[in-house]
């Protein structure tokens, strides 16, 4: 695993502030987004490719942006599910977006990687008084949608979004009209390798709103039931499927609704979410209500209280394995096919293999130090644990993440950010 200490690629680049978020990580050479910011805004500058040997950093993405960053908003996808699909992808797209005299247009562009040349996937207009972006999302090689909703509107209510599929290779899109599909706001994922599905998980509120919306006689829901959904819709917490395949030929066919197959699903009964991911599996969990379980004359039912069941989802068999069942208050770890399960209390944090639930590590936290507050952030190459350290004054400034050894190698690290991308660790 190699280190990559963003400082050093930023020296001398301070002012104003500036960032470089990596979007995909190859053996000699890593691309990232450059963003310049001030107290109160940033923005992109452009895409970046920095060779690993050399130390040199060019950028690669051109076009009118490039010549008047003023004047447009550079959009380059970066959450972990575009970043996890952009992995296997020999290709980065991105839009460059204007909106002049009322009229917002959306410029989306290619930058293949074996030359990292560019090409213009397509442009896209409407009224900026009718319509708001809200970003695009990359599904998979060669696929991603974006979505408007209406101007003014409540920007979480999804309902009346327009979302749009664009084929890359054919350059066109075209609208999305599945409810299910539109609704959730829960993962919507391209899985497998030689057969592609579709994922989503159909989840429509927060836990707590949820459970509060479940248990309350006064409360109602704030939006309208679309008529292909009945009321109870939102207590759905479901994971579905559908061949990627048959969803592109209905999106492409222009039907209003998808016939999904149903992995798995609790509905009133609880809470299902997906809890984590690795390149080759999906993790969630279930927990029954309390309320529920309270009632059970089963005593099996009554010791889950306070507890979640965990399972894996396989992304090419798609077949579910129950894991354990764990305290809701438990963290869990996710990396290659072992699961770290982490208890914290204000004094240790203990990491153990979920497998045997054998302790491989105790972290101590500094509580001598009124001042600093200790938390468990993430793992990663089974080896290394990062701290997160809250400074509770002002005259303290400066929160800050601690990278540590558990096999007592090497000496500690202190960072700002880290974010990891396969075999490549990024600091800053």
């Amino acid at each position: 695993m190699r280190v990559i200490d963003i400082k050093e690629i930023i020296k001398g680049q301070d002012v104003p502030k500036i960032a470089y978020r990596p979007i995909k990580s190859m053996r000699d050479r890593i691309y990232f987004e450059k963003v310049q910011g001030l107290v109160d805004e940033e923005w992109t500058e452009g895409i970046y490719r920095y060779e690993t040997l050399s130390k040199k950093l060019r950028r690669i993405d051109s076009g009118e942006h490039e010549s008047d960053p003023s004047l447009f908003d550079i959009e380059v996808p970066g959450s972990y599910e575009d970043v996890l699909a952009v992995k296997d992808m020999n290709e980065i797209y991105y839009c460059a977006a204007s909106d002049f005299s009322g009229e917002y247009t959306l410029k989306y562009y290619c930058i293949d990687l074996f030359d990292d040349s560019q090409s213009e996937i397509l442009t896209f207009s409407f009224a900026s008084s009718e319509y708001v972006y809200k970003g695009f999302e990359i599904l998979t090689k060669g696929y991603f949608i974006f979505t408007l909703s209406i101007a003014g509107s409540d920007y979480d209510d999804s309902q009346y979004d327009k979302i749009y599929l664009v084929d890359v290779e054919e350059k066109k899109l075209y609208p999305i009209h599945d409810m299910v599909f539109k609704l959730t706001a829960g993962k919507r994922e391209v899985i497998g390798t030689e057969i592609k599905h579709l994922l989503l998980e159909e989840v429509y509120l927060m836990e707590d709103e949820e459970i509060e919306l479940l248990l309350s006689d006064e409360l109602e829901l704030a939006i309208d039931i679309p008529e292909e959904l009945d009321e109870d819709f939102v207590f759905q917490n479901s994971l579905k499927v559908i061949p990627f395949e048959n969803f592109l030929r209905l999106v492409k066919a222009g039907s209003r609704k998808f016939i999904y197959k149903e992995l798995d699903s609790i509905e009133k009964q609880g809470i299902l979410r997906i809890v984590g991911e690795t390149d080759t599996a999906l993790y969630y969990k279930k927990n029954i209500h309390n309320h529920i379980l309270s009632m059970s004359k089963e005593f099996n039912d009554r010791r889950m209280r306070g507890k979640e069941q965990i399972f894996s989802l396989d992304k090419d068999n798609l077949e579910i394995k129950k894991i354990t069942d764990i305290s809701a208050d438990t963290i869990l770890a996710f990396e290659d096919d072992v699961i770290y399960m982490i208890e914290e209390d204000e004094k240790t944090a203990k990491i153990s293999d979920i497998a045997d639930e054998n302790v491989i590590y105790t972290y101590v936290k500094n509580i001598d130090n009124p001042e600093i507050k200790e938390f468990f952030y993430d793992m990663f190459n089974h080896r290394y644990l990062v701290i997160g350290v809250i400074k509770k004054t002002e005259r303290l400034n400066g929160s800050y993440l601690k990278i540590i050894d558990i096999k007592g190698i090497e000496d500690d690290k202190k960072c700002e950010d880290i974010f990891v991308i396969g075999d490549t660790v990024f600091i800053g």
